[in-house]
């Protein structure tokens, strides 16, 4: 065997390994659907008012101290929205991570540019933050349909780039109106001092179900492959490191030189996530269809050991054109792929929503 086909299947075992014996790493809290943005994009269709109930506070502070209990050690919990910082509750809640020994972070899209709030956050022991930054002012400012987006989050990027974080990284959705901006962005960055940005091409859920103009076709999408390939070795060396995002599956020589990890979608396996209104599911991007149970109503730790085969063995893949059937061939890539990113499906789908090797046969 070569090198190539040895890690492939080294990374085959593995997985497997994963998925027979599951282990919680990472719990995103969506605490709000709130947001001060209104973009183009929004998967989550997220708005300035509360679209339903959420959780409370207080419901937060005891989710916090059943998995300090029940878990050890703890995951690392990561909060999400909308915008966290919209939360009159996040300080609170912050506060309660770092008393209980929580590694925690917070996903923000950096429009609040207020340093004593941030600082706040860090002084309650904030580790990591990512903060969402797409293109140059324009190409940011029109997908998330704010004149001062981009201004805001340079000045939150450079803030947090100076206050010690274990970790601090920038994520964009790449679409064809900034596409052709990303080495002048990766420039910024890297002025900034940011030390690890994430690309994924926008997937069509959400808002952007409803906006084809924001969707890179097949030929876009590979430019955006061959432009991580090519770029990612010289600012590896600037200190830069450039990836990208769990947005699908690749084949691997490919992968391995646009990603720090194999692609390999944990969400069930070593990621879970509790939605503001209680759903527990797997990645927060998700589809509704894949929650597992209600964390006001059921046990975390028994949805977790007894559910999410939806994650771990997929039977609503029977019969889709990936896996196949009896009168249809699967796709080739299937033992490597095994259906791609979650978030690109919904149970009732016959095909993701997106897949990088459809119309390109010859990048296999």
């Amino acid at each position: 065997m070569t090198a190539q086909p040895v890690g492939r299947f080294i990374y085959r075992l593995y997985r497997r390994l994963e998925r027979l014996r599951p282990e919680l790493h990472y719990l995103f809290a969506e605490i709000t659907r709130r947001c001060n943005l209104s973009c183009r994009h929004c998967g989550s269709d997220c708005s300035a008012a509360s679209q339903g109930r959420e959780l409370s506070t207080d419901s937060w502070l005891k989710i916090i101290d059943y998995f300090k209990a029940r878990f050890q050690p703890p995951p690392a919990v990561v909060i999400t929205g909308g915008e966290p910082l919209l939360s009159p509750g996040l300080e609170t809640i912050a506060a309660h991570l770092g008393e209980n020994g929580f590694t925690w972070g917070l996903v923000s899209n950096g429009f609040i540019y207020d340093p004593a709030r941030w600082q706040a956050l860090l002084d309650r022991r904030l580790a990591s933050a990512t903060i969402s930054l797409d293109g140059d002012a324009a190409g940011h400012n029109g997908l998330r349909r704010h004149p001062k987006a981009y201004d805001h989050a340079l000045k939150t990027l450079g803030f947090l780039a100076k206050a010690g974080l274990s970790q601090l990284d920038v994520v964009s959705c790449v679409y064809p109106g900034n596409l052709d901006t990303l080495d002048n962005l990766a420039e910024t960055l890297h002025g900034l001092g940011v030390p690890a940005w994430r690309l994924f091409r926008i997937f069509p859920i959400g808002r952007a179900a409803r906006d084809p103009a924001l969707l890179l076709d097949a030929a876009g999408s590979w430019r955006l492959v061959d432009w991580i390939r090519d770029r990612r070795p010289r600012w590896l060396e600037r200190g830069l490191d450039l990836q990208l995002c769990c947005e699908g599956y690749l084949p691997f020589a490919i992968d391995r030189q646009v990603r720090a990890q194999p692609f390999f979608c944990r969400a069930g396996i070593n990621i879970a996530s509790i939605l503001c209104n209680g759903d527990i599911t797997g990645c927060s991007n998700n589809h509704r269809d894949f929650a597992q149970g209600n964390i006001l109503r059921d046990d975390f730790l028994t949805v977790w050991r007894q559910r999410f085969q939806d994650f771990r063995r997929r039977p609503w893949l029977r019969g889709s054109d990936c896996q196949g059937n009896a009168r249809q061939r699967r796709c080739p890539h299937w033992d490597d792929c095994q259906g791609s990113s979650i978030h690109l499906w919904t149970k009732s789908q016959a095909r993701p929503a997106f897949c990088y090797l459809d119309d390109q046969p010859g990048r296999a």
